[in-house]
């Protein structure tokens, strides 16, 4: 048979009402193809479960076939329908999620849909305000970690100045905050050879097998610029 049926369209940002083939399912239940199942498999096609409420259709999910095929899943849907009505009234009350199908369905059954509207709006804002929180969680958490990292710099320059070891990854993230430039290939061998540094140059670095023990002029370089440029502030 052939009924005029409402549901979401595919974007899911309107409700639309198209004739849609539908078979008898349960009682005042009726499943419609959505779409086969591209390796041919037919238990795993895919089908809209809709449910008849005096000569209104809607759709209420999508599963697949062999889900459908289980008694129970049948038992469940009859048992959905027939207390549709209940439960979205019940949901509205109890603050829960209520659906733009969900009132358009009350308006076409004739029912009063302003409950329903007004407790949409109100789940609405309630999701806008948790939203909004999680936003300024967020966003005290980057701040914290920012300070964190910062302070983290601080400390380190402060040992670097003491003369004391720090690891090259950081020196390079001190300069570069401090708006000291490097150039690109002392930066490449800070970052391959170099573990720690301090002040005087003094360094531990990585030797690779079979290479020879890098040139560390630049790096050398780099570190009696930098306290220069301190010395210049």
């Amino acid at each position: 048979m052939k009924a005029k049926v409402l549901r979401y369209r595919f974007d899911g940002n309107a409700i639309i009402a198209p004739y849609m083939d539908l078979e008898p399912y349960a009682e005042n239940v009726f499943i419609s193809l959505v779409k086969k199942n591209e390796s041919g498999n037919e238990s795993a096609d895919c089908f809209y479960v809709v449910c008849k409420i005096s000569n209104v259709y809607f759709t209420c999910g999508e599963y697949p076939r062999y889900i459908l095929d289980k008694e129970i899943a049948r038992e469940e849907a009859e048992t959905y329908c027939r207390n549709w009505i209940a439960k979205t009234l019940k949901n509205a009350e109890s603050g829960n999620c209520v659906t733009q199908l969900d009132i358009r369905v009350f308006e076409e059954l004739g029912l009063d849909p302003v409950p329903l509207m007004q407790a949409r709006e109100a789940y609405t804002k309630k999701l806008e305000q948790k939203r909004l929180e999680m936003k300024m969680e967020e966003e005290e958490k980057r701040r914290q970690k920012e300070t964190e990292w910062q302070q983290l710099l601080d400390d380190n320059k402060r040992k670097f100045l003491a003369g004391e070891k720090i690891t090259a990854e950081i020196f390079l993230e001190i300069t570069k905050r401090d708006g000291f430039d490097i150039h690109i290939r002392t930066k490449g061998t800070f970052n391959r050879s170099v573990i720690t540094i301090d002040k005087e140059t003094n360094m531990n670095f990585r030797l690779y097998k079979g290479r020879r023990i890098p040139d560390f002029t630049g790096c050398d370089k780099a570190v009696r610029n930098y306290l220069a440029f301190l010395s210049g502030k």
